[in-house]
């Protein structure tokens, strides 16, 4: 899952998160390790003045409602929020107030308190006939709110999900690890990453790619990049190649006029190459037959 890699990041599991998405978020945060969260939801309850847009819910009351309401020391995302302009209100609140959104402080602090987020596609393919707003959508609507309203730039403490390299570096883990419990003890030496987003699973592949090639040519471990995002020694990655593969059954396709030239803000420039696919194909049943046969497996 895009937040998965979230688990590595035990230097904010500590924290007093505002946590956003869909589903059970409380309980995925505890499953990643974050032990002290709060929800959009009880942030407005203890806080309803703040949630001014729709009418009929309008409250005066300032709050905090619970005196010994915790200030809030980081904002973790997981994925889009049902109620946007909520969420990118009190989001850009909390960032501005240090975390305790009871009155705008004289100096607006920065850098903010830290934001970790997941799962960066701007668009992505449903059952309906035009691609749909993913959570990079998001992302990039709370970015442009904070730049505008403060005149700075949001600052991430981490972007995980593809195209992010701590991603695929996780995903490489796993599947080690996955492969000793089936009795595989040779090293898995090339990954074939699958995807229908040149912008997020391509990019990301070919990127962690480039890394490994990196790694295998200094005979070290480019972890500068890597053990500063974690703030901890890590080991080095066990694959030596990381192939993509894309799929025509999501947002992009070879005849298609619609092509979506979008990347996450963090990982800009794109370096040219980077979003081409080693192979493209109809769907992931060619895409593993491509594998195959490139492993020389009959």
């Amino acid at each position: 899952m895009a937040h998965s890699p979230l688990k590595l990041f035990q230097q904010f599991h500590n924290k007093q998160v505002l946590i956003s998405g869909q589903g059970p978020i409380k309980e995925i945060a505890n499953e990643l390790g974050f032990q002290k969260t709060v929800t959009i939801q009880e942030l407005v309850k203890n806080f309803p003045s703040l949630d001014y847009v729709n009418m009929e819910r309008r409250n005066p009351l300032c709050g905090p409602v619970d005196p010994k309401f915790p200030a809030i020391e980081g904002i973790v995302l997981f994925s889009e929020p049902i109620s946007w302009e909520t969420s990118l209100q009190l989001m850009v609140d909390v960032l501005m107030t240090n975390g305790m959104p009871a009155g705008l402080p004289g100096d607006i602090p920065y850098p903010h308190i830290p934001v970790l987020a997941c799962n960066m596609d701007l668009l992505w393919v449903s059952e309906a006939p035009i691609p749909r707003y993913g959570h990079g959508a998001f992302l990039l609507c709370l970015e442009s709110l904070y730049k505008k309203i403060t005149g700075k730039d949001m600052i991430y403490s981490a972007l995980v999900g593809k195209p992010s390299e701590i991603t695929y570096y996780h995903a490489n883990h796993v599947l080690r690890k996955h492969a000793r419990s089936i009795g595989i003890d040779h090293n898995v030496d090339t990954i074939y990453a699958i995807g229908d987003n040149i912008n997020t699973d391509i990019f990301g592949a070919n990127l962690y790619d480039k890394y490994l090639a990196y790694c295998a040519k200094e005979q070290v471990l480019k972890a500068d990049k890597l053990k500063k995002l974690l703030n901890q020694d890590i080991n080095p990655p066990s694959a030596k190649a990381c192939i993509s593969i894309l799929v025509e059954t999501g947002v992009h396709k070879r005849d298609s006029d619609f092509i979506s030239e979008h990347s996450p803000r963090d990982f800009l420039p794109v370096e040219d190459g980077l979003c081409k696919p080693a192979f493209v194909v109809e769907h992931v049943g060619e895409a593993i037959k491509v594998a195959f046969k490139e492993e020389k497996f009959d």
